[in-house]
């Protein structure tokens, strides 16, 4: 049977390339990039100016995790035209923290000709300018993720023993870097800004990652990171969410079932408002952990979605050997209306069984698990043309489908079709 599969959209990760100890090399800079796309809210970058509300430079929040002293600042740009060039000046605590350098890695900057000219020519840095050399701009959208700020702290021994320290990064205007935003046109404009937040985090810090499904994924698993300043052998936690949706623990192929070697115990309870649970070394304690994964939760989606819920860690409930952790960060577990067209039946490629799924839901009323995916060629009605569209695509080399294609994503096609 011949079959096309596709990427599927990002998921929940697995165990193996957890952050380990206190590196700043590339690894660590790949691994902090990681972990703050899985924290923060989806922004992704958008083609053309769809939701475009006036040109604005964002800064976002990043975190620096215990036994590190730097973190990535995530900077957005809103614009409806493509900019060529953009520069602003920083302000921030030069008491607390310093601007390093410039970071390209998972930005829409990443695959462009870019300088960057920093204010003054060593660090710390107050000013920035990047310019897209050559035909290169960056895109048109809302939110586009231009760049990152490695931001450092200048002495780690200023957060409070463990608790966490926050700060504000500002753009702002100098004399020597303006607010500026330079379309392909030579137009400039000043944009609004919106400042960002460092904070820095003391041992031990318990975090649950945020994770986005679409309507392929029928379950998430989220996984639960720990941070400790030395060995221990038991973790206990509290979490609470919403009764709509529905949470398992599991252990096997987590970084701690790793370390055990598979020699641990769970004593685990369940109450209307969440889950309990004490996680215990059997066998002796484990090393200091540095954001390695404790365990999963898997949460089926819910039949409300698609929609957001909360995953809540409990304040006087998460536990290290006995210990409270009173540095707790929630996560997210989110569904989105995003399907790739074509895949009929969402098993995240386009074959004949999509045709037949189609077939069978115009013929025979069968249900259709996504009929916007069934619209094979967006014309807002499903029928005997997009099981033709399909066959076409598969065996005659015709187009591929209109967007979203081939990745997952949402319909910009106004219409009366759903999917989630």
């Amino acid at each position: 049977m011949l079959r096309r599969v596709y990427p599927r959209y990002p998921r929940a990760i697995g165990c193996s390339n957890s952050p380990r100890g206190s590196t700043h090399g590339l690894l660590s800079v790949l691994v902090t990039i990681l972990l703050f796309s899985l924290l923060a809210a989806p922004l992704a970058a958008q083609s053309g100016n769809k939701n475009f509300g006036g040109p604005l430079i964002e800064l976002g929040e990043a975190i620096i995790f215990p036994g590190e002293d730097f973190a990535l600042l995530p900077v957005r740009i809103t614009s409806d035209q493509e900019i060529v060039s953009w520069q602003m000046g920083l302000e921030y605590d030069e008491l607390l923290l310093s601007f390093d350098e410039i970071i390209w890695v998972g930005t829409e900057s990443e695959n462009l000709q870019t300088t960057a000219i920093t204010n003054p020519a060593l660090a710390p840095f107050y000013g920035l300018q990047v310019i897209y050399g050559g035909s290169d701009a960056l895109p048109a959208g809302s939110g586009v993720l231009a760049a990152f700020l490695r931001m450092s702290i200048n002495d780690p021994g200023q957060i409070p023993d463990r608790g966490s320290l926050s700060t504000n990064v500002a753009a702002v205007a100098t004399e020597l870097n303006p607010l500026i935003l330079t379309s392909q046109g030579g137009t400039n404009v000043i944009p609004m800004t919106i400042p960002g937040t460092v904070t820095a985090f003391d041992f031990p810090l318990f975090l649950i990652e945020s994770h986005e499904g679409t309507a392929i994924d029928e379950t998430l698993s989220i996984p639960i990171r720990a941070w400790t300043a030395g060995p221990a052998s038991t973790f206990a936690m509290g979490l609470e969410y919403d009764e709509l949706i529905v949470c398992e623990l599991t252990i096997q192929g987590s970084d701690f079932d790793d370390l055990t070697q598979g020699q641990w115990s769970v004593a685990q309870q369940t109450s209307a408002a969440g889950l309990n649970f004490v996680l215990s070394a059997t066998a002796g304690i484990v090393p200091a952990l540095s954001g390695e994964i404790l365990g999963f939760l898997v949460s089926p989606r819910p039949l409300s979605a698609p929609g957001s819920w909360p995953l809540e860690l409990i304040d006087g409930q998460s536990l290290v050997d006995n210990s409270p952790v009173s540095n707790l960060l929630d996560g997210l577990v989110s569904w989105v209306n995003h399907f790739i067209r074509g895949d009929a039946n969402l098993d995240a490629g386009i074959d004949l069984a999509d045709a037949e799924t189609i077939l069978n839901g115009t013929s025979m009323g069968s249900p259709l698990p996504c009929r916007d995916a069934a619209d094979v060629n967006d014309d807002g009605a499903i029928d005997i043309s997009d099981v033709i569209s399909i066959l076409q695509f598969l065996f005659s080399g015709s187009p591929s489908p209109p967007p979203p294609f081939p990745d997952p994503g949402q319909d910009s096609t106004t219409d009366f079709l759903d999917c989630l």
